[in-house]
This record gives structure tokens, C-alpha cells and sequence, in this order.
């Protein structure tokens, strides 16, 4: 939710007016003071979104309702917990609540289905629950650094058989005799940016059709964010070969892409997973979110962790329907964590 971060997709065309995420954002002041905000878009689908309600759009559409527009409050593309109500560096109850009732305002005025938060945070959720919106459980997996000062200190923490895979998937990857660098900052140079945005349309084209960011969208996220940039890049002699991305704070990594130009078993394991979570290690970072879904993340030692979205649905029999549906779908999210801990 930086500001470079959306300013970057709005300059470059990623997201606009015109465009599936049109952005429409809600600020508060206080004596010529910014005190506040909420970067709220306008959906026409649920694309880039990862908290997934196309069943919920099915259902209106079969009622004959209207689902879509629709507001979402999130950052673009991006399954990453963090703020959604913006109220500076704590985080302020009755400052959040006048912005969720200016953008409740605005919702109405731009004829939309509903709100949608997603991937905030607990305490936002809490507020919003008090403020009539329906909670949302999900899950995804993220890696949880326990104070480890190496990379076989969190193997220690696994299973035998799961030590001995990941030792196994390492070696096998060290053989395809390929470079790898982990590069941050100034180390970042813009023949990297551009190899790994073409490894990310490379993916892409493979799996999921269009891609969401463009290259000048990569470019500026270089000339405004290198110090938030982390690559682990691959050469073949001189020739790089496959590489991801990840954003960094002060204490959280987020992996978002990744793409080869050709195939090399077991090295996503080692670009996206293995050398950030070495990375992670070195810079004492706390928490690694390696992106949505993922269950082989589980059985590499990632944790389920609950990730928070609170919606508002304007027509009382659909908001009523979800609220249901919610219940029981908590019911077996719950359920599953259990299984799992056991």
C-alpha cells in the first residue's frame, strides 16, 4: 500500500480510470494536514483480487441482481496482509471510522453492490465487524523465521523425511551448474529488471493469460523502490536464465513472480522459496509471504496463518446469503487448521 507502489501502476497505465481497477480514493485532513486515507477501486471482475467471491457473483447474477461494480480495498495484484485504512504509523479507531463512512457514502453515490477490505488486518477487521460488515477467514501459508541464524536451523525444525527432500531438491538445483545471485538496491541493475519481466510474461503466458503489470510498471518500481526490491536471478555463463522478485520491509518479505526461459527442475523451489528464506535468515526478517495458495508450501515447513477480509453487501438478501455462507465456510476453515496441526 506504499504510495510509489500505486503511484507506479497509475502512471504506467496498470491500473486508471479506464482501467479494471479504477481507482477512487478517500482522504481525511485536519487542518490542511493528510490524516488519512483509503485506496478504494472500482471493480468491474474480481481479477488480481485472490480473495476469491466469483461464486458470489455467480449466485447475484442467477438472482438477477447486480454484482458488479463493486469497491475493493486492497493493493492491486497483490495477496499481501498489511493496513487498509490508513491512519498514520498507529493505527487510529475513530479516524478509520470517519473514512469507512465517507467511503460508505461514496459507494452509495457510485451505485456499487458492496465493500470489500481485503487482506487487512485484525484489528481493522474488528472495527469494521462493530461497523456491520461480515468477517472473512482465509488462510495462506507463510514462513515464520524463530529466530534462526542459518538455513539448517529451520531444517531442524522439520520432519526427517522433509529435511532430507529439501537437502535433496538443493543438490539437485546445484547441479543444473547455474549462477544464482540474490540482489538488492544498488546491486539492482536495469538488465535485471528487464530479464525478470520477461521470465514474469514468460509465466504468465503459460499459466494465467494477460499479465497485470507491464514493463514500464517494472521500471518505475526500480527508479522509486530499489531499496524494497529483492531479485534472485539465474545465469547460464552470461545469459540469465530465470529469476523472482520479492518486496521487502523492515520486517516482512513478500514473493510475488517468478519465470524461467526454459525448464529447470527443482530451481522455483530454490529462486522462490530456498534463497529467500536464506535471504530472510541473513536480514532477520520475520516473516516471509510467499504469495496465495500453495499447499507444497506447507510441506516445506510453511505455517497456515489466517488472513483477514470484511465485506458489506448493500441489498439485504445477498448481504444476508454471504453472512451465511461465511459462517459455515470459518466452520471448515477452522477444521482444516486443526487437521493440519495434528
Amino acid at each position: 500500500m506504499r504510495y510509489e507502489f500505486l503511484r507506479a501502476l497509475e502512471v504506467t497505465g496498470c491500473i486508471g480510470l479506464k482501467k479494471s481497477w479504477a481507482p477512487h480514493y478517500v482522504v481525511g485532513e485536519n487542518g490542511g494536514e493528510l490524516a488519512g486515507a483509503l485506496p478504494a477501486f472500482v471493480r468491474g471482475d474480481s481479477y488480481g483480487e485472490y480473495i476469491f467471491d466469483w461464486a458470489w457473483a455467480n449466485a447475484y447474477a442467477e438472482a438477477g441482481i447486480e454484482y458488479y461494480p463493486k469497491l475493493t480495498i486492497a493493493a492491486p495484484f497483490t495477496p499481501a496482509t498489511g493496513r487498509r485504512i490508513l491512519t498514520g504509523e498507529k493505527f487510529d479507531r475513530h479516524n478509520a471510522a470517519k473514512l469507512v463512512a465517507a467511503l460508505e457514502s461514496e459507494a452509495k453515490d457510485l451505485g456499487v453492490s458492496g465493500i470489500h477490505f481485503l487482506c487487512l488486518t485484525r484489528s481493522e477487521q474488528r472495527l469494521l465487524s462493530q461497523l456491520g460488515y461480515l468477517p472473512r477467514l482465509t488462510h495462506q501459508y507463510h514462513w515464520l523465521n524463530h529466530g534462526f541464524t542459518r538455513f539448517d536451523d529451520y531444517l531442524d525444525t522439520l520432519r526427517a523425511h522433509r529435511r532430507k527432500e529439501i537437502k535433496r531438491e538443493r543438490r539437485k538445483c546445484t547441479e543444473l551448474g547455474l549462477q544464482i545471485e540474490t540482489l538488492v538496491g544498488s546491486a539492482i541493475r536495469e538488465e535485471h529488471i528487464r530479464a525478470m519481466y520477461a521470465f514474469y510474461i514468460q509465466t504468465y503466458s503459460r499459466k494465467w493469460g494477460s499479465p497485470y503489470l507491464n514493463l514500464d510498471a517494472f521500471l518505475m518500481l526500480y527508479a522509486t523502490m530499489a531499496d524494497q526490491l529483492v531479485l534472485v536471478m539465474a545465469r547460464e555463463s552470461n545469459t540469465y536464465v530465470a529469476g523472482a522478485i520479492a518486496f521487502r520491509n523492515a520486517n516482512r518479505l513478500f514473493g510475488r513472480y517468478w519465470g524461467a526461459s526454459a525448464h529447470y527442475p527443482y530451481l522455483h523451489f530454490e529462486l522462490c522459496l530456498y534463497r529467500l528464506i536464506d535471504f530472510a535468515i541473513e536480514n532477520k526478517i520475520m516473516l516471509f509471504e510467499a504469495g496465495a495458495q500453495g499447499e507444497h508450501k506447507f510441506q516445506r515447513g510453511f505455517a497456515a496463518m489466517p488472513v483477514y477480509s470484511s465485506h458489506r453487501l448493500f441489498h439485504a438478501h445477498g448481504h444476508a446469503a454471504i453472512a451465511d455462507f461465511l459462517r459455515r465456510e470459518r466452520r471448515t476453515t477452522v477444521r482444516a487448521w486443526r487437521a493440519m496441526a495434528s
